[in-house]
């Protein structure tokens, strides 16, 4: 990293850890901690919130990575066209308290927006006023899903913000694929997301009971939850020697009621709540497999941290998945199949699929984690600002 000049960045995010939601975008938030290891990195992310009457402003120095999180009340009123105005209104405010505290330190040299919408108007409106160009990190499923798509008003405005950006870096292949389709001209380099590898750790000494896990945010039109649940209690028809704990920091109602209602609560099925990224990380240890039945997806950072861990992936065979996933470190099934999923399961538990975790671990390293990741990114400001 030596030969890469060391940059000021803003880092805009439409998405970020916060009061509101303490898990929201952490996967950003691991990204600006890698880049902050070779560059000064400033976030700035704007949150409305029901729970304020006027402007708060934030500001966390971490480990030399400086969070600028500016909170604005929350719109209430049910008249669009009025509410919207009123909106806007209190984000240009917002904006403004931020760059009077970013501007304390020096002008950035490089805005990075991560999630194109909907910070990215302020993205272009940085560069246009205070001429400084910005590279997109995109993680939205909203390009690519029709369960979870964006609207075509958004899918316009996403591409006017597209068109002015220097370089845009989704976190898959398949989203690249996405974006190109909205703006085929763009400069594009796809970077996964990144795992702290000090953090997320094999450890030897925990011995390897029949327990999968399963993380995520519980969005149940991506991530079939309740198709788990069915496959969890096929599987206890058959055995009796394992069980699944499911960490989520979403909406688990439904899927608690499916596994009260088919007997498998607590037994089987254990739920946990909101951890932190080190207790996750302990959680995965020891683990036969982590388990993803998504019906769409990106390329979650849970797989990364599980393999960092040592612990393979079944996972379904969408989107960013496959890019990275392959025998020696997991299983593909089909989204839905259910069957597909039950056998490969009771593979893992029989030992008929095996995995060398140092080896997966290895591969991590390579791939996802903070260095290799942020070489990738120092490669891309350089190209913007080259020296």
């Amino acid at each position: 990293m030596a030969d890469l000049k060391s940059l000021k960045i803003l880092f805009l995010c439409s998405w970020y850890p916060n009061r509101t939601n303490k898990t929201l975008g952490n996967f950003i938030q691991k990204h600006a901690e890698a880049i902050s290891q070779f560059h000064e990195v400033t976030v700035l992310c704007l949150i409305s919130d029901q729970n304020t009457k006027q402007i708060e402003c934030v500001i966390n120095d971490n480990n030399g990575l400086r969070e600028i999180l500016v909170y604005y009340p929350k719109i209430k009123y049910k008249i669009p066209i009025f509410g919207s105005f009123i909106k806007a209104i209190r984000q240009y405010n917002a904006f403004k308290t931020g760059w009077k505290k970013i501007s304390e330190k020096g002008k950035p040299e490089i805005t990075h927006l991560n999630v194109t919408y909907s910070a990215g108007i302020w993205a272009v409106f940085i560069k246009k006023i205070k001429r400084i160009p910005f590279v997109i990190t995109e993680h939205s499923s909203g390009f690519h899903s029709k369960e979870n798509g964006y609207s075509k008003f958004i899918l316009k405005l996403c591409k006017i913000i597209l068109k002015n950006a220097s370089f845009i870096m989704p976190v898959s292949e398949d989203l690249k694929s996405h974006l190109i389709k909205i703006h085929p001209k763009g400069k594009y380099k796809s970077i996964s997301n990144v795992v702290d590898k000090s953090i997320f750790k094999i450890n030897d000494e925990k011995q390897k009971e029949n327990n999968f896990i399963h993380v995520s945010t519980a969005y149940e039109a991506a991530k079939n939850l309740l198709g788990i649940i069915r496959v969890i209690k096929e599987l206890s028809e058959i055995r009796k020697d394992f069980k699944l704990h499911i960490v989520s920091d979403g909406d688990i109602k439904k899927a608690h009621e499916l596994s009260r209602e088919l007997g498998v609560l607590n037994s089987y099925v254990i739920f946990h709540e909101t951890k932190t990224t080190l207790e996750i990380s302990k959680m995965y240890q020891g683990k036969k497999a982590l388990i993803l039945f998504s019906n769409f997806e990106n390329f979650p950072c849970v797989i990364p941290e599980a393999w960092m861990s040592g612990v393979p992936v079944i996972a379904t065979n969408v989107n960013g998945i496959p890019e990275y996933l392959n025998k020696q470190n997991g299983i593909l099934v089909e989204p839905k199949n259910e069957k597909m999923l039950l056998e490969a399961m009771n593979k893992i538990l029989d030992n008929q699929a095996t995995f060398d975790k140092n080896k997966m671990r290895e591969f991590a390293i390579k791939h996802f984690s903070y260095n290799a990741v942020a070489k990738k990114y120092s490669e891309i400001y350089s190209k913007v600002i080259p020296s």
